[in-house]
């Protein structure tokens, strides 16, 4: 099933603090690009910026029931949202704001252990970008290597977690 790159955004609604009801109709909007057609994607694709929080997610709540979409549980939904930063890291996509909006996704959430390994990674980049020579959150990053350190510690990490 190909869906929306907004989809695991989507079913990690309930838990991201900083979460703009908009982007489920942007998200209605790229699902019937797709082929997807029901009778509350249509809705809410139709609905008007800015959207009242109650009735669009009513009616993002009904797709995901006509779309048989399962909403998963906070440490599912968390760790399948920062997946989608994993996925574009490792194919070398904006690779440092990517490991910064998974860094500010993660921190929302303690920590999450499966993802703690880029915390460190995001803290070696910045003491290394405020001129650090030297950081002890990843010894063997440097300046010249922590992009290249950072995608391959992404494709590692889907690698290792192809379930989860």
């Amino acid at each position: 099933m190909r869906t929306s790159d907004l989809t695991s955004k989507m079913l990690a609604y309930r838990y991201l603090k900083d979460f703009d009801i908009d982007q489920s109709i942007d998200w209605a909007v790229e699902m019937l690009s797709l082929g997807y057609e029901t009778p509350s994607l249509m809705i809410l694709a139709g609905i008007s910026k800015p959207a009242n929080f109650f009735e669009a997610e009513k009616h993002l709540l009904s797709s995901f029931n006509e779309l048989v979409i399962v909403l998963p549980e906070k440490h599912e939904a968390i760790v399948g949202y920062c997946r989608t930063f994993i996925e574009k890291m490792a194919k070398a996509i904006d690779v440092k704001s990517n490991l910064k909006a998974l860094y500010s996704t993660g921190l929302a959430f303690d920590y999450e252990k499966p993802i703690f390994d880029f915390y460190l990674l995001y803290w070696a980049w910045c003491d290394l970008d405020y001129g650090e020579a030297y950081q002890h959150y990843v010894p063997e990053a440097t300046k010249d290597n922590i992009k290249e350190f950072v995608t391959k510690k992404a494709i590692g990490w889907l690698q290792d977690n192809r379930y989860v």
